[in-house]
């Protein structure tokens, strides 16, 4: 997206907050179109489970139509809907219990885990082979990332699959540059061990 686009994007984004403010709730709609298969895959991406990200994605958008009026617009609405998003993963972490359940341990055969960045997909349609490579590889990065601890998943996944800059990461998670860049090579070098096998 350009500079103009986004640009663009915010005016047209920061009208329809003014409506919904002032009473319009409905267009509120906007924002749930628009986010919601975003903030559900990256909630998943970081839990694992689909029945969690479903509902704790509910959960973000209730708190952020209900925080609408705190909403200064000093970042992009993606940007705020984002960090709720990173509080309400980390909140749901800090009360579940430490036990893992049995049906956790069993691996879905459906699942081809998180959605791989372009360039880490070997899959090209052109052989039965070449995705079945893929299938496994998704789930070997998928169980990789969950070794990672929550805050080196969540950056990690804001770097390398939604593309999003140093500078862009620090003011979703309020993280400085140094930190930032500790998490990513401390998850960088902890999903090469685990994967070591697949070089």
């Amino acid at each position: 997206m350009s500079v103009d686009e986004r640009a663009a994007k915010r005016e047209l984004e920061s009208e329809i907050l003014t409506r919904v403010v002032a009473g319009d709730v409905d267009a509120f709609e906007y924002f749930v179109v628009t986010y919601q298969k975003r903030i559900t895959r990256f909630v998943y991406t970081l839990l694992r489970d689909p029945a969690d990200a479903d509902g704790i994605t509910q959960d973000v958008f209730v708190k952020a139509f209900r925080a609408l009026p705190e909403f200064k617009g000093q970042s992009a609405f993606e940007t705020w809907l984002t960090r709720i998003a990173i509080n309400a993963v980390r909140d749901h972490i800090r009360r579940r219990k430490p036990v893992v359940s049995f049906s956790e341990l069993r691996a879905d055969p459906d699942d081809d885990g998180p959605e791989l960045p372009a360039a880490f997909d070997p899959a090209d349609g052109t052989s039965p082979e070449r995705d079945l490579l893929s299938r496994d590889i998704r789930r070997r990065i998928a169980e990789a990332l969950v070794a990672l601890s929550p805050r080196q998943r969540a950056v990690f996944v804001m770097k390398h699959y939604e593309e999003k800059s140093i500078a862009e990461i620090k003011v979703v998670t309020g993280l400085d540059e140094g930190t930032i860049k500790s998490h990513l090579f401390r998850a960088a070098r902890k999903l090469r061990e685990r994967l070591e096998d697949l070089r």
